[in-house]
């Protein structure tokens, strides 16, 4: 009899690719799946091939709420659920709290995006940030000490281990002395396809601080002459839909349907993506798929999908505007074209089909 197997994913609160492969994990091995909150700026929920269900409503302002009444839901709601499953797939962090009671005779895999990176990697950040000194001492100088040891224990009731790259894996280890493999999340490859070479650059980074999309908008306003479409959404829609008033050469959609972002994709000159240290980041890769190259920045999992000169061009990883000017520059239509056969070569090393069989092998351990 074929085991049941349980894909237990975060939440699907953005259009992201951690929530694009969760459903890709479905379909691929028959998985029903449950995660804390659905909204609608996420995909449909009908994308979801067999039984989905939904823990709560909407996300809660309040950071400490958010987090405590994530960690109450996963850990409470799912008690009975789970037990009609032989494996769990965890996908993401505060998940893991489902695992924190016994599970006699189940398989456990993480499939890691990144440890929690608000209490590690970018904790200096966060700190820094905050204008509040009682939040900065209470979420992050106490705060992260509870938030890092339940996820250390959920960690440690883990059978397999699945970094998201090799960059990740890096950050297993470091901050938490956790040994991982790494299997490449999937791109859909045939979604995206080279359709022809418009006259624009295109962003489709969700729209948030750590993705840096102001910037890319900032650069544009510089070049009048050359067009970008901002295709996305995110906390930060307004405040970049303000920035890029008044630059006629810039156009920012918000999220659009999948076969607009499909067609697209296939339509630009180049992608741009400059995110600060990402964990892999896919939307390189997406455009790989449709024979675009990508502008991105020198650090993080970029460095393992963007080969220099033959499927994009890096800037440093402080991401100036004048040198993403400068970037767009050396990346002329011409220039991009050359690039397609190595683009569409590299992304097929992160097929579906490539996917679904290291996945295989790590439940099979």
């Amino acid at each position: 009899m074929d085991k049941r197997i349980l894909i237990i994913h975060d939440r699907f609160q953005f259009r992201g690719g951690a929530e694009r492969m969760a459903l890709d994990m479905c379909k691929m091995l028959g998985a029903d799946l449950v995660t804390e909150f659905w909204t609608d700026e996420t995909f449909p929920q009908s994308d979801v091939p067999h039984k989905l269900t939904v823990l709560d409503k909407g996300e809660p302002k309040a950071m400490v709420f958010r987090y405590f009444r994530s960690q109450w839901n996963f850990w409470w709601k799912t008690r009975k659920l789970i037990k009609n499953y032989d494996t769990l797939i965890f996908s993401g962090n505060n998940c893991l709290a489902a695992a924190l009671r016994p599970l006699h005779g189940k398989k456990t895999i993480l499939y890691c995006h990144s440890p929690v990176r608000y209490v590690y990697d970018l904790l200096p950040l966060r700190r820094r940030e905050e204008p509040s000194i009682l939040k900065r001492v209470f979420y992050y100088d106490l705060g992260k000490y509870l938030i890092r040891g339940l996820y250390r224990l959920g960690l440690g009731r883990m059978k397999v281990v699945i970094a998201n790259s090799e960059n990740v894996r890096g950050r297993l280890q470091y901050y938490c002395h956790t040994d991982s493999q790494v299997i490449y999340p999937p791109i859909q490859t045939e979604k995206y396809r080279f359709i022809e070479q418009g006259d624009y650059y295109l962003s489709w980074a969700r729209l948030d601080g750590l993705k840096r999309v102001e910037r890319i908008v900032e650069a544009f306003k510089e070049m009048p002459d050359k067009k970008l479409i901002v295709a996305s959404g995110g906390e930060e829609l307004a405040a970049i839909r303000n920035l890029a008033a008044g630059a006629p050469n810039i156009s920012v959609l918000g999220w659009v349907d999948n076969e607009k972002l499909y067609d697209l994709v296939g339509r630009c000159i180049a992608g741009i993506y400059i995110p600060m240290n990402e964990d892999l980041g896919m939307t390189p890769l997406e455009g790989m798929a449709a024979g675009k190259p990508c502008i991105g920045v020198d650090e993080g999992g970029l460095k393992e999908t963007i080969i220099p000169g033959k499927t994009g061009i890096f800037i440093g990883a402080e991401a100036s505007v004048r040198e993403l000017v400068n970037a767009v520059r050396s990346l002329t239509p011409t220039r991009a074209l050359t690039m397609r056969a190595d683009c569409e070569a590299q992304a097929k090393n992160f097929s579906l089909e490539v996917f679904e069989k290291k996945l295989r092998a790590a439940i099979d351990q």
